[in-house]
């Protein structure tokens, strides 16, 4: 916790910590409110996806903003327009007129100002704490997200149930102002190095073309997008896993999602207190393993007794393998390219998974239906087939009568184990990572 003892790192981190947990009281309103007005949850689930979509589509370009304007203004306009989205829906709540199209665009507005945001904030860290502390400032910087989970959503369904939903939209508002006020008050230098004058295309381009030319980034970068593509989808499908699978209720469900959460700030202590260790590389491979093999297990629960322990391992390996890989994105570029790194980071892990969640909500969905009967003989006829062992990938059990959900998980954590072995191969991508001062390979 050395971290704590710099006083402009802890005014980030609490800065950061009332912020989002007024985003996480205003998630509890804004659900419930959607809702209400539609009755609909494919338009309830479109405003996460309209939230989403700019980090998909511009997400790896943004970070060029955080390193080429001070990051102080930067992050001030950015928290000035959340708090004005939320000021507006509260207005329109309290006076009557919201409709859903108001959503819709102030997630895609929001969205957008994000792509900014998360790059500009996370870049903060490394001015506001030295280099040798950074591996442990990450995750204590990545709590404040995790803690504001437990705490925003009991708070926001006070508010909701007292005074309704505008009293949500308030509070995120005015939550804002904790990180602007940071923002002031850090005495940092947080303005961008001077650099010569370079084509706005050039400079674009130029984080993916550095994090690619150097083995250490193009591995990590690749690895927790596997993991972000193949093994996130979980997370959306859980209330399917919940009832389909594991036969839970509600109160069952929240424990699921309990569980995930204690896994992850299990996750982000033990990198704290590892920091000194430089463990990096060794953490990163377990991580993926964990979250592979997790994953396949999981598909074969059938209880919330077994399935808790195997998401709260889930949600551990999760946030070690990503916050692990943020401190490493930071570590290994240099100033004038680190906001554009880590918007590539960013746009691996929220970017890419909406790839990851069409293709395995379409095989939960569709799997059971599409594939009928026909398939059977194909099924039986390759597990005839001499030194084929039964995994129930191939047997018809899995795809006449099983469900196509237990699937979904299965193939994703098969994927993710193999992307784990190829971690554990992969000498040269992880050279030089463990040191004191680590520097990308070529």
């Amino acid at each position: 916790m050395r971290a704590f003892r710099h006083r402009d790192f802890l005014l980030l981190w609490l800065g950061a910590l009332v912020s989002f947990t007024g985003s996480w009281i205003q998630n509890v309103g804004h659900g419930w409110l959607v809702f209400e007005l539609t009755r609909d949850e494919a338009k309830l689930a479109f405003i996460t996806f309209c939230s989403s979509l700019p980090v998909s589509i511009v997400g790896p370009f943004a970070g060029f903003l955080a390193d080429a304007f001070d990051k102080r203004w930067v992050l001030i306009f950015c928290q000035a327009v959340f708090a004005a989205g939320a000021f507006f829906l509260a207005a329109a709540t309290a006076f009557g007129f919201v409709q859903y199209w108001h959503f819709v665009a102030v997630a895609l507005i929001l969205g957008l100002v994000s792509t900014v945001e998360m790059p500009t904030r996370q870049t903060v860290v490394s001015r506001v704490v030295p280099p040798e502390e950074l591996a442990a400032a990450v995750p204590l910087n990545a709590m404040t997200f995790n803690l504001a989970r437990i705490v925003g959503p009991t708070i926001g369904g006070v508010l909701l149930a007292s005074f309704g939903a505008q009293a949500c939209f308030l509070a995120n508002g005015f939550s804002y102002a904790a990180l602007i006020a940071s923002m002031v008050f850090i005495r940092a230098d947080l303005r961008s190095l001077p650099r010569a004058v370079e084509p706005v295309k050039d400079r674009l381009l130029a984080g993916f073309r550095y994090a690619w030319n150097h083995r250490n980034l193009r591995t990590l970068l690749l690895l927790e997008a596997i993991v972000s593509v193949f093994a996130m989808h979980y997370l959306a499908l859980m209330p399917a896993i919940a009832v389909k699978m594991l036969g839970l209720d509600k109160q069952g469900l929240g424990m699921a999602m309990s569980a995930i959460g204690v896994g992850a700030i299990a996750g982000l202590v033990t990198l704290t207190f590892l920091a000194e260790r430089r463990l990096r590389s060794l953490t990163i491979r377990l991580s993926m393993t964990i979250v592979g093999v997790g994953l396949v297990l999981l598909s074969y629960a059938r209880s919330g007794g077994l399935a808790y322990p195997l998401l709260m391992a889930m949600g551990f390996g999760t946030v070690s393998q990503f916050n692990t890989t943020n401190a490493l994105c930071q570590l290994l570029s240099p100033d004038e390219f680190r906001g554009r790194v880590l918007s590539i980071h960013i746009w691996a892990l929220s970017g890419l998974g909406p790839v990851g969640l069409l293709l395995f909500g379409w095989i939960a969905r569709w799997i059971p239906e599409s594939l009928p009967q026909s398939l059977a003989p194909v099924a039986l006829a390759a597990q005839a087939l001499p030194g084929v062992p039964d995994f129930g990938l191939l047997g018809p059990g899995l795809l006449v009568s099983d469900t196509g959900l237990p699937l979904a998980l299965r193939l994703g954590g098969l994927i993710v184990v193999l992307g784990a072995i190829w971690a554990w191969a992969d000498r040269k991508g992880f050279q030089g990572l463990d040191g004191p001062d680590a520097a990308p390979i070529g």
